[in-house]
């Protein structure tokens, strides 16, 4: 009972502190655009110093004071509604905003167009556009998500919402026309792809919703598990706000596909392309899990009606993912081998990586639970739907895994120059192999650290392997991937020395011939050889070789097998002879 008592304490210890890491990342990732912001002010200032800092106050002041008159319009149209409750220091606010706000904007806005005129501030101008646009946008699309879904619902007009949506849509129309009679070359880039990327964060969440209250209405129909229901309200909210986000999203989703330029190709990766595989394999893992759980745990004890009841959020989870996985890599082009670009590497490396991930935290869950499972039934409590839920990640993670990595593997054996120089395939190797080792040796350090300190106590039996399961598995599993990809890298780079190696060992190269110090240079900068020359005074001065003579040269000494080569250049030919320095 002892040993028990101290694995669940050292377990405990474990998920507190993973909490921990957690937390410290989240908070870095939170916080990673205000330091590169910050870093980017240091820089720029140490650069400019004065002309930076005014033109930083400058816009800062332009855009405070368009959030300013734009809060406080919408603030006192929205007192045209009924239901909102509104006392003096809520009207003297918004009057405030009004007043101090609008003639600081024509102000700010006069001394913004002087500037721009002479040709000053440029970047700061841009990173007004984008911030003024965003959050234009945003506010009015969440505002009009609000009207429409108090229409479908209520069947009644809010004033409030509707006036944010139309103040805030009029400041983002402006800067949106703004920024679109810009010179193409700059115009319409962070504002419209992180726009985008909001239509399709906030389309995706709606058209989830959606879907699961259709999916939830059969459901209930056909199983009899709801005597009432809600699914038909999350029906019609759900439907307006799709109705909003989508409009944004195709708004801002054909602008920069038009331009097809790095920083759309990024968005596509990362946020259409990876983020529908990850809300995909949600789904299926979700569904997968339920039925394996109800199969080997729960048949017996619930109903399957009952059970399956969060089935529709799994389906729609799944075909969301999966259409937004399929429209974002379909505008990306053709991935075929004849016309395979590093955007399409990119893509298969990427979808192959998170296959190998899920796939590693399932087998290590599996892994855990059989030497667990190794113990007699009354030293722990075997959790049937963890076991189930592992192996579900395993078998999610390891078949998408190799849908995409032996298509790779087998574009590496039929063109290795294309894949072996890759650079995506050099990264994706060297970050799996130097991760994994890292959470290898981490695991490895908790694993000996539980050992010694069971030792120390006089403690250390045959149940030291339930206390060490995660980390042994984990160090197994994490060890396992790393050595392999590490063996994989380890032959790309011997292939890539064998085909970069010379093809011969010539060392040193004797031209013979009149004006041949051109071929000479030639010869010497494309074998690496040494090269003499030698003129022979029994010719008159030629003219120099043809460049038919200087190929055919340069040729003979890269095919050649003998480390030293006397060529005898002549206008309309060349001979090699090889030959061997004399013994003394």
């Amino acid at each position: 009972m002892a040993q028990v008592l101290r694995a669940s304490g050292l377990e405990g210890v474990a998920v507190e502190s993973l909490w921990v890491v957690a937390g410290i990342f989240s908070l870095l990732l939170l916080a990673s655009p205000f330091i590169a912001l910050a870093v980017f002010l240091v820089v720029r200032s140490r650069r400019d110093r004065g002309g930076f800092l005014r033109r930083f106050f400058l816009y800062g002041m332009l855009l405070l004071s368009v959030l300013l008159t734009a809060a406080g319009l919408s603030g006192l149209l929205a007192l045209a509604d009924p239901d909102v409750e509104a006392g003096t220091g809520y009207t003297a606010f918004m009057l405030s905003c009004v007043i101090v706000g609008a003639p600081g904007l024509l102000l700010t806005a006069r001394r913004v167009r002087r500037a721009l005129a002479a040709g000053e501030g440029a970047a700061g101008w841009e990173i007004y556009l984008t911030a003024a646009e965003l959050t234009g946008l945003l506010t009015a699309a969440g505002a009009a998500a609000v009207w429409g879904e108090s229409l479908v619902l209520d069947f009644r007009f809010d004033a409030a919402s509707a006036s944010v949506a139309l103040v805030w849509g009029a400041v983002w129309l402006i800067h949106h026309r703004i920024a679109g009679g810009r010179p193409r070359s700059v115009r319409l880039r962070w504002g419209v792809i992180l726009g985008s990327l909001a239509g399709l964060a906030g389309s995706a969440v709606f058209a989830v919703a959606f879907l699961e209250s259709v999916l939830q209405m059969l459901y209930d129909a056909a199983a009899g598990t709801a005597l009432v229901s809600s699914a038909g309200e999350t029906l019609r909210g759900s439907l307006a706000g799709l109705a909003v986000w989508g409009a944004v999203w195709v708004r801002c989703w054909w602008v920069p596909a038009r331009v097809r330029d790095p920083l759309w190709r990024g968005y596509v990766l990362l946020a259409g392309v990876a983020g529908g595989l990850l809300t995909m394999l949600a789904g299926v893992w979700d569904l997968s899990y339920r039925i394996l759980d109800w199969w080997f745990g729960n048949a017996d004890e619930l109903l399957a009606g009952m059970h399956f009841m969060e089935a529709p959020r799994a389906l729609a989870l799944a075909a969301v993912g999966g259409f937004l996985w399929r429209h974002h890599r379909a505008a990306l082009g053709p991935g075929a081998a004849p016309s395979r670009t590093e955007v399409d590497r990119v893509h298969d490396y990427m979808v192959a990586g998170i296959g190998l991930l899920a796939a590693a935290g399932g087998l290590t869950a599996v892994a855990a639970a059989v030497i667990a499972a190794s113990f007699p039934a009354g030293f722990y409590s075997p959790d049937r739907s963890a076991l189930a839920a592992a192996v579900t990640v395993l078998l999610v993670g390891g078949p998408l895994w190799l849908r995409f990595w032996a298509p790779i593997q087998r574009r590496r054996r039929a063109d290795p120059g294309a894949e072996l120089g890759s650079a995506t395939r050099r990264i994706y190797l060297v970050c799996l192999f130097g991760a994994g080792g890292l959470a290898a040796l981490v695991s490895l350090l908790i694993l000996v650290y539980t050992v010694l300190d069971l030792a120390l106590a006089g403690a250390l039996d045959a149940w030291v392997f339930y206390d060490i399961r995660w980390p042994l598995a984990l160090t197994a599993v994490v060890g396992a991937a790393a050595g392999y990809h590490r063996a994989v890298r380890r032959a790309d780079l011997a292939e890539a020395l064998e085909k970069e190696a010379p093809a011969v060992a010539v060392r040193s190269v004797v031209l013979v011939g009149r004006s041949v110090g051109e071929a000479a240079r030639m010869v010497q900068e494309r074998t690496g050889a040494a090269v003499q020359v030698w003129e022979r005074p029994d010719e008159e001065a030629p003219p120099p070789p043809a460049p038919e003579v200087v190929e055919a040269l340069i040729q003979a000494v890269e095919t050649s097998e003998y480390e030293r080569l006397l060529a005898v250049v002549r206008n309309r030919g060349v001979e090699v002879i090889p030959y061997e320095a004399a013994q003394p």
